[in-house]
């Protein structure tokens, strides 16, 4: 598949091209399978390393917590997931203290946004909460 030279220099403008994962691991669990392989170039573009769980569809959801437990970061397509994944997510992340952005969409738009939200200060995000994750809410 061939890159449009115009979408890679919208990409170096945009401010997530800025972001570095300095070697951090991200799991990224649901999103469009199709969208795989976008999500990991967008995390590898970033020096960070990719791992990938579908939230209980084909992939067995005794296998999540394990790479909960490995991660860095877990950026989660809250809207496409099991109601389990979801909640384990949710409580494993809050139990490690494991910085969890949990998006609406499934789509690379939404999965930037998430990713850039990692990124910013804390007061422009919708922040940490009491229970350990942040929801990060978008107007599309």
């Amino acid at each position: 598949m061939r890159k449009d030279p115009g979408s890679a220099a919208a990409a170096v403008g945009s401010p997530h091209a800025r972001i570095s994962l300095a070697d951090r691991c991200v799991l990224c669990v649901g999103g469009l399978t199709g969208a795989r392989n976008h999500y990991r170039a967008e995390i590898e573009t970033r020096d960070g390393r990719f791992i990938h769980h579908d939230g209980g569809r084909e992939d067995n959801l005794h296998r999540l917590t394990p790479m909960l437990a490995a991660a860095d970061i877990v950026i989660c397509a809250s809207g496409n997931i099991s109601h389990n994944a979801y909640h384990l997510v949710k409580s494993t992340c809050k139990k490690l203290g494991k910085p969890c952005v949990l998006v609406k969409g499934t789509g690379i738009a939404s999965f930037l946004d998430g990713l850039g939200s990692l990124a910013q200060p804390c007061a422009e995000q919708s922040g940490p909460s009491a229970r350990g994750d942040r929801v990060l809410r978008r107007g599309r």
